[in-house]
């Protein structure tokens, strides 16, 4: 199976994961909430994409792998990742404006810096564990 597609993806997630660290490492939301804003919704597409193509393609193919060890990883990461998506959606609507993060900035940093290592975790997961099971 060509995981490039995937890794390639991951790299490009990254990206917008550290333009947002960077932003918010800064610690000046009156500047920087309008273009945060821009990388939380930038983040949200690539996301959105990456996720569904795992979920409808690359997880089912896993799941019907002959490696018994695959397969059991595969279903452990879906059961603990699964709701990754739903979990950024949410994050997402509260913060999706400069006037949201405004609004919320204790509120913002914390949920940010909790989605921001989620997500790293979740690819660190992937691509040390999953993803050297299939290369």
């Amino acid at each position: 199976m060509e995981l490039k597609h995937y890794m390639d993806q991951h790299e490009r997630i990254l990206e917008e994961l550290n333009v947002l660290k960077a932003l918010c490492k800064k610690r000046d939301l009156e500047q920087e909430a309008a273009e945060i804003a821009l990388h939380i919704n930038s983040l949200a597409g690539k996301l959105k994409i990456h996720l569904s193509s795992e979920d409808q393609y690359l997880y089912p193919s896993f799941l019907q792998s002959n490696d018994n060890k695959l397969v059991t990883m595969a279903n452990e990461y879906q059961k603990e990742m699964g709701n990754l998506m739903s979990v950024f959606t949410e994050f997402k609507e509260g913060f999706n404006t400069k006037f949201k993060i405004m609004a919320e900035k204790d509120r913002f940093y914390i949920e940010a810096d909790k989605i921001i290592r989620a997500i790293e975790m979740r690819m660190q997961k992937e691509e040390n564990g999953l993803y050297r099971l299939v290369k």
